[in-house]
């Protein structure tokens, strides 16, 4: 008998992918230490007369001072009570005394004001048990048409490096603990400014043995408080820090503890557009400070010597793995690779690809949301003209948007498929749409408590708990053994403290949902991919409040979401919103899970007012004219369209045996043959399963000579 023969079909190649490097300056050593056990600071050295200079960590040791207006660094400082209303920082205090209070006036161009101190574990324990205590003061009331309670917000930030950066323009993100906020007790909306006497009782407010609960400063690291005045309506209040006190566990003074670095968190893989921007970041423990030295595909990245590594205008020959190395003298560490894919822009699929479509249509309050209007018009013809396969929509108006979308699809996508059973904010929510069939949908974590998640607000009904939904369709696309499961969320809106703690709040949830419900259950092989307008930038956020990195929870490694970063392929840029005005912010995100992630094809954010020719049923200003948002697409190659190899052939007599590599839920053939020109079935339906994903077949064969193939079933 001739050995048989295996012949292999199919071979999946994938798009290479890559990017460019950064830096970060050395650190510079703190002034104050934990070891002491407490430090004290009345600011009675401050200057009681004119316009001093400030330098940081040196006029008061361990001290900084920010602006949000440019150039950020406070080079002086003003001696008085603030009557004139001038925004700058100062030093309060009767004139002439001695007796003086650090604080500012955020009025003006000058914009926001922070002043913060600095300190360092030098201990060998983690300090958790931080006690605070300080007098807030008011030495000017805040005053004229609109005026306002002006607050000296208190937060606090914990990192491995160096803190020397009081952050003014609330870039970095900063854990607020609104117990030790200072809120002016004068205010006087009908008269003017004018000077108060901040030692006076009514003019004060005392906070005493505040513990700093949940602040954990491991050996090594910083942490750094600071108080913010924002630059409110009106005419600002002068607000002021004195009398400080703060107490840490109290060690004695033995020489520094040494320990080598650990890495706290990896970086994350990350998809980028050609041209477009990524970044990694990695957080480390360890005494002293470590050092970083970032590699690209195990090679050193001259100048990445930072936390943080921010790539700008990626090429193709930037995809591969990032890593860093993390030293310090007490040892060494390498992270875990994360993959940088460089996305080219997307237009027609091919090949079985899937376009996936995230589209915000600012549906708020839309009376009419027929196909008769002009913005449904315009929507529509975007729809038409991009042609997805599965279409994320928020913002459809919960009052007559529902009822409405079949007619959309009537006149824009015919034969598609809808789930509209989502749960919103009674005026708006979300709904998927497919070009394949939708065999299951539901709402997920509507009305769920937020306070797991750190998020606390009593002020008005069910304000603690998730406030639209995440919205899920499971759907079934052509060829796939696997149903693919698409999720929508809208995120907290608002440009407030308060929004930005609900907004990631809700992250976390949706986030802890994955890990412990999705990824739990027997969804866990399915490929899964979570699309919506999440309301936070998630590299450069909005500097009027400390980020609760919304985006960076969903994409930690529990959730298995991954980081996408598509780019109009005109401007390279990834913004998304607000198109009808100034374009400034990314809110829209695709993040599909590693299975997806793996086989992005491309991606772009779609902008008709770029393009330079039309096809007859697409105008010039359809972006503008249907949402303040852009449209996201991206496109995915069929995951489970992979090779596969012969792993075993053996004949003993009459038995042929053949194994092969499989993925689960594929279902393989074999067919015979005598002369390899006529192939007749020979076995059918083999389905591999997680328990045994290699396939194996062994059968009693008494014809003659023959020859075997196998191939997959579509």
């Amino acid at each position: 008998m001739n050995l048989p023969i295996q012949k292999i079909r199919l071979r999946l190649v994938l798009p290479v992918f890559l990017f460019a490097v950064c830096f970060v300056l050395p650190p510079a050593r703190s002034q104050i230490s934990m070891s002491s056990g407490n430090y004290s600071q009345n600011f009675d050295s401050l200057a009681n007369s004119g316009s001093p200079s400030w330098t940081d960590n040196s006029t008061l040791p361990g001290w900084y001072l920010s602006k949000s207006a440019a150039p950020n660094n406070v080079t002086n400082y003003t001696a008085g009570t603030g009557s004139s209303g001038t925004g700058a920082i100062y030093s309060f205090g009767a004139s002439g005394s001695s007796e003086r209070a650090l604080g500012s006036v955020a009025s003006g161009t000058s914009g926001d004001f922070v002043c913060g101190v600095r300190f360092t574990n030098d201990t060998a324990f983690v300090q958790t048990n931080i006690i605070v205590s300080f007098t807030g003061e008011q030495w000017r009331n805040a005053n004229g048409a609109g005026a306002v309670t002006n607050t000296l917000a208190f937060s606090y930030q914990v990192a491995g490096g160096s803190l020397t950066n009081a952050d003014a323009a609330n870039s970095q993100a900063w854990t607020a603990c609104h117990a030790l906020d200072f809120n002016s007790p004068v205010v006087n909306p009908g008269g003017g400014g004018a000077a108060l006497d901040g030692n006076a009782s009514a003019n004060r407010q005392q906070f005493t043995n505040a513990l700093l609960a949940g602040a954990a400063v491991q050996p090594g690291q910083e942490i750094f408080f600071r108080w913010r005045d924002a630059n409110d309506p009106g005419s600002d209040a002068g607000v002021a820090v004195d009398d400080l006190t703060i107490s840490f566990q109290a060690t004695n003074a033995a020489p520094p503890v040494t320990s080598p670095p650990v890495i706290t968190m990896q970086p994350r893989n990350a998809a980028a557009g050609d041209g477009g921007f990524a970044i990694f970041s990695v957080d480390v423990t360890g005494i002293p400070a470590p050092a970083y030295q970032w590699q690209f595909n195990g090679t050193n990245l001259p100048g990445a010597t930072g936390s943080a590594l921010v790539l700008n205008g990626v090429t193709a020959n930037q995809a591969g793995n990032y890593s860093v190395l993390v030293t310090n003298t007490a040892g060494a560490t390498n992270t875990g690779a994360a993959t940088l894919l460089v996305m080219a822009d997307t237009f027609a699929a091919t090949n079985g690809q899937i376009r996936i479509l995230q589209y915000n249509v600012a549906g708020n309050g839309v009376a009419d949301w027929s196909t008769n209007t002009a913005q449904v018009q315009a929507i529509g013809r975007e729809l038409e003209y991009l042609n997805p396969d599965i279409i994320t929509f928020n913002e459809i108006p919960s009052t007559n948007g529902l009822v409405q979308m079949a007619g959309w699809m009537t006149a824009f996508l015919p034969g598609y498929f809808l789930a509209t059973n989502s749960f919103g904010d009674t005026y708006i929510q979300s709904v998927i749409a497919s070009r394949f069939p939708i065999t299951r949908s539901a709402s997920h974590l509507h009305t769920a408590s937020l306070n797991p998640f750190g998020y606390t607000n009593s002020s008005s009904q069910n304000a603690d708990n998730f406030t639209r939904d995440l919205f899920e369709a499971q759907i079934a696309p052509s060829n796939w053994p696997l149903p693919l499961h698409v999720f929508v969320a809208h995120l907290k809106s608002g440009g407030t403290q308060d929004g930005a703690d609900k907004r990631a709040a809700e992250a976390s949830a949706v986030s802890n949902y994955f890990a412990s419900v999705y990824l739990a259950g027997t969804n866990a092989t399915h490929p899964y991919v979570l699309a919506g307008d999440l309301n936070e930038d998630a590299f450069f956020p909005d500097v009027g409040y400390a980020s609760g990195q919304p985006i960076q929870r969903l994409t930690s490694p529990p959730a298995g979401l991954q980081m996408t970063i598509p780019i109009n392929p005109i401007t390279r840029a990834d913004l998304t919103e607000s198109i009808q005005g100034s374009l400034d912010t990314r809110f829209d995100y695709i993040l599909p899970c590693a299975l997806l992630f793996s086989n992005i094809a491309g991606g772009e954010v779609f902008r008709t007012d770029l393009l330079t020719s039309f096809p007859p049923n697409l105008f010039s200003n359809d972006d503008k004219t249907a949402s303040d948002h852009l449209p996201v697409l991206m496109t995915f190659a069929n995951p489970f369209n992979t090779s596969f190899r012969l792993l075993f052939l053996g004949v003993t007599n009459q038995t042929v045996s053949l194994k092969w590599e499989s993925q689960n839920n594929r279902v393989f053939n074999i067919e015979s043959s005598t002369d390899c020109i006529v192939w007749t079935p020979f076995a059918t339906n083999l389905a591999a399963t997680t328990a045994n994903p290699a396939l194996t077949f062994t059968t009693n064969f008494t014809g003659g000579p023959s020859f075997f193939r196998i191939y997959r079933a579509p």
